[in-house]
């Protein structure tokens, strides 16, 4: 609904927040797996292919796939969100009642 509210039923507007969203999602990949192997060109080469392939098959460019561009979205999210928990601390800073299951 956002975007019809910002882009009408124009849709390269709908094309472009799919585009963006793919984007980010493709960056994701590559910052979580150099996060969590340590090895910058084959996450590289894994995030690049990530982010041809999905073009490739129009995922993106479709405004009713928005659901499979999203997910990527959010799946590459977590992986960045777990690393970045697991680098914090977050098992050493829960409470010790939560510690114990």
């Amino acid at each position: 609904m956002l975007d019809c509210s910002l882009y009408g039923m124009r849709p390269w507007g709908h094309h472009l927040t799919n585009l963006i969203f793919h984007s980010v999602a493709s960056v994701m990949l590559f910052l979580a797996l150099r996060l969590l192997t340590g090895a910058l060109w084959p996450s590289a080469a894994v995030a690049a292919l990530f982010a041809v392939i999905r073009s490739m098959s129009n995922r993106w460019a479709w405004v009713a796939e928005r659901k499979d561009v999203l997910s990527a979205f959010f799946w590459t999210l977590a992986f960045v969100r777990m690393r970045h928990a697991r680098r914090a601390g977050a098992l050493r800073t829960m409470p010790a009642a939560r510690r114990t299951r």
